[in-house]
């Protein structure tokens, strides 16, 4: 009965507190500090900027979006779209305006924690 209890609570934990991760990581892309977004890394993550691709420890992707955020000042994060895939998973997808063009952006968050983080050249 004790672990029953134990595992309703877990579950609307993660529930609840999926909603408010998926806020704060909309409002560090907006103002583009990857020192915010990295607290919602994964230990390993696949990350996409621009061209490059590949899976990534936590403190090498930091490195890759903070790079990119130094070339491309943010000025917004916009039209953003989240998504649950299950009762574990979102996906946010958006639109990252910055000094040097439009880019479209989407993430995969597993049990509160990034786990692909991809920013590509918006094409319109």
């Amino acid at each position: 009965m004790v672990l029953n209890l134990k595992i309703i609570f877990l579950f609307f934990g993660l529930f609840f507190y999926s909603g408010e991760v998926t806020d704060e990581i909309v409002a560090a892309l907006k103002q583009g500090k990857t020192a915010e977004l990295v607290k919602y890394f994964d230990e390993k993550l696949s990350i996409k900027i621009s061209n490059q691709e590949d899976v990534l420890s936590k403190s090498q992707a930091e490195a890759n979006l903070k790079y990119f955020f130094e070339k491309h000042a943010v000025k917004n994060f916009s039209g953003s779209h989240v998504s649950s895939t299950n009762n574990s998973s979102q996906y946010i997808t958006g639109t990252l305006e910055t000094n040097n063009g439009k880019f479209k952006v989407s993430i995969l968050i597993r049990r509160g924690l990034i786990s692909q983080f991809r920013i590509e050249d918006d094409n319109e």
